[in-house]
């Protein structure tokens, strides 16, 4: 039995000795310290403590003070800016009233009831789900920017409206902001969202009166209107300003070759040198035939008469002048014997003249097609801002979020904390 004893009190005094040795292993651990920091943890606490109820004193003075550190960091960092945040959402926040709006940006789509392509590919088009365009995204920009301030700034006082005397010191805007801090202002208190597969913008406003919400929803929708018009109204203007430069252009052309012609009809005498060629080729046809007649009647006349004889005489005169008359008109259409006002080579500039009008004629006829077609296309490229949720005057404040934004702050500051936390505990721990 004494044995036993013995035996028996060696092996308390080696757990007690294993213990202790277990204890000043985990001082040393970076997550201890961090946990015995904590409020909800006693700082004399280990995880060897808990399991055996062991509980040795802590004499290590590096320790105690490494500990009201973490206490002083947490109290200082955490607990009193929460605290602060959740006071001043309680106490001191105002009242923010949101109104909503959207709207969408479309295309207009005039097609003619004639034109079947047109007809089946916007019956084509209207089944499938039309994506967010880059139309809304201007809108969008519009508002973010700083002319849809100076637009507004024309009939409404933005100004005014975020420095309300209702507006706690920390929501509202500097008296003596600039137009930069304006800019980022209206940032933070209008927003707008786009809807990727409908194409869909929503438009929100805060203010600290419910009226000033809506009074400047609605401005805002009315500069979009704007601004879509003048948009549609920039893109008709160009497409409409350069088909009517080529209908100005063509036209100047039909009448270049139609003012060459009048010159060419005064210098050359020929209305159309075609139907004169037509003419005088007929007539030589005719003075042809009567040539070779005359010539039948001589050779007759020869066989049956003798040469001095008056009938053979006359005939001989009539068949000299028809070879003159027959060379005159040869010299007149083909210019053989030097004559300059030929109708071969009068015929050669006219036609020339001839098809660029025609060419001039058939472009100012084009471009007449094209202007109206541009005009056409100017419509179907006009936008225009739909609105089919308009804005409403908000019944309640639905900002600051004053519960969440509380917890949010609470629950963000103890994260960094208790990261830099474990960052100093591991640099001490480094330091032994």
């Amino acid at each position: 039995m004494a044995d036993n004893a013995k035996l028996k009190d060696k092996i308390q005094e080696e757990d007690v000795a294993l213990d202790i040795q277990t204890h000043r292993r985990s001082a040393q651990n970076p997550l201890m310290r961090a946990l015995r920091a904590t409020p909800f943890i006693s700082k004399n606490t280990t995880d060897i403590e808990i399991i055996s109820d062991h509980k040795p004193k802590n004499s290590d003075p590096e320790t105690s003070s490494g500990m009201s550190g973490y206490t002083l960091t947490l109290f200082l960092f955490v607990i009193v800016p929460a605290a602060l945040t959740a006071l001043y959402f309680a106490f001191f926040a105002s009242d923010q009233y949101y109104a909503e709006t959207r709207f969408a940006v479309r295309k207009a789509n005039f097609s003619s009831g004639s034109d079947t392509k047109s007809a089946l590919s916007s019956l084509a088009s209207g089944s499938i789900p039309a994506l967010a365009s880059q139309d809304a995204y201007i809108i969008t920009s519009y508002i973010h920017s700083r002319s849809i301030i100076l637009d507004l700034s024309k009939k409404i006082n933005i100004r005014a409206i975020y420095t309300r005397p209702e507006a706690d010191f920390w929501a509202k805007l500097k008296s003596n902001a600039s137009d930069e801090e304006l800019l980022e202002y209206w940032g933070k208190m209008v927003t707008t969202y786009i809807d990727g597969p409908s194409g869909i913008v929503t438009v929100g406003v805060r203010s600290f009166r419910q009226q000033d919400s809506l009074e400047l929803s609605n401005a805002i929708i009315k500069a979009s209107e704007r601004l879509a018009n003048d948009v549609s109204t920039r893109i008709k203007n160009d497409a409409v300003e350069r088909a009517s430069g080529e209908v100005r252009r063509s036209e100047a052309m039909v009448s270049t070759a139609l003012v060459d012609l009048k010159n060419f009809r005064n210098s050359e005498g020929y209305i159309d040198p075609g139907s004169a060629a037509q003419s005088r080729s007929k007539l030589l046809l005719d003075l042809l035939s009567q040539k070779i007649q005359l010539q039948n009647d001589l050779f007759v006349s020869t066989k049956a008469m003798s040469e001095n004889a008056p009938t053979l005489k006359s005939l001989k005169n009539r068949l000299v002048a028809l070879d003159q008359q027959i060379e005159t008109l040869k010299s007149q259409l083909t210019g053989q014997n030097g004559e300059k006002n030929s109708i071969a080579s009068s015929l050669t500039k006219y036609e020339q003249l001839d098809l660029k009008r025609i060419f001039a004629e058939k472009l100012y006829s084009l471009s007449q097609d094209g202007l109206e077609y541009a005009k056409r296309i100017a419509d179907n490229q006009g936008i225009y801002v739909s609105v089919f949720v308009p804005p409403a005057l908000p019944d309640e404040s639905t900002f600051p979020k004053r519960i969440s934004f509380s917890i949010i702050t609470a629950i963000s500051l103890l994260a960094i904390w208790g990261i830099f936390a474990l960052l100093a505990a591991a640099v001490d721990d480094h330091q032994f």
